[in-house]
């Protein structure tokens, strides 16, 4: 019986075993460099046995991509436990995307295709992005109730600020102070939540 139970805890040590190598290499090397043969080699496994956990490098970066809208989601959560007016909840939420992407570059740029980390599989169709997209949306609607596209409408200009300077904030890395970018990102997100009143 201990056997039996030992082998599923296992299987799930090695599934994370992978999705951690993944990333790892990613955050030295790029996404470009992640293959299922080097995750392979540097487990210390043969290919054969990292394609029954992910049968593709699709699915493991879909794999990734769901545990850091899951990871968004958990946390969005939390500010709306936290805080009831609806303008420091944006204001938080919008700083936790922030510093997310700034923490975890590499689940970031899987999440949105950034920077080599291409996965074919839609993100619009993510059950977990959906959820952070409704999270976000209801406090939008809970500034003024508004008809479904005005809330689409304000949802798609606040993804486009923090997305939007998020990506650039990365691509001028090397050119602009990130305390710099995040004056910048802070103030600009304040003044579309005020503008929401």
């Amino acid at each position: 019986m201990e056997a039996i139970e030992r082998k599923p805890r296992s299987r799930e040590q090695t599934r994370s075993g992978i999705v951690l190598t993944a990333k790892d290499i990613a955050r030295r090397e790029g996404w470009q460099a992640v293959s299922i043969r080097k995750i392979a080699d540097a487990i210390e496994y043969s290919a054969p046995i990292v394609y029954e956990y992910f049968d593709s490098k699709d699915v493991l970066l879909d794999e990734i991509r769901s545990e850091g809208f899951r990871h968004l989601r958990q946390e969005y959560e939390r500010i709306l436990k936290l805080y009831r007016d609806p303008e420091k909840r944006l204001y938080e939420i919008s700083l936790i995307q922030w510093e997310f992407a700034r923490r975890q570059p590499e689940i970031y740029q899987v999440m949105y295709n950034l920077d080599g980390a291409y996965c074919t599989l839609p993100v619009y169709q993510s059950c977990e992005m959906q959820a952070v997209s409704d999270i976000v949306s209801d406090i939008i609607f809970s500034f003024i109730p508004k008809s479904k596209e005005s809330i689409r409408k304000l949802y798609f200009e606040w993804w486009s600020i923090s997305h939007g300077m998020i990506m650039l904030t990365m691509l001028l890395k090397d050119q602009q102070p990130i305390e710099q970018s995040e004056q910048v990102y802070r103030d600009t997100i304040r003044r579309f939540v005020r503008g929401l009143r």
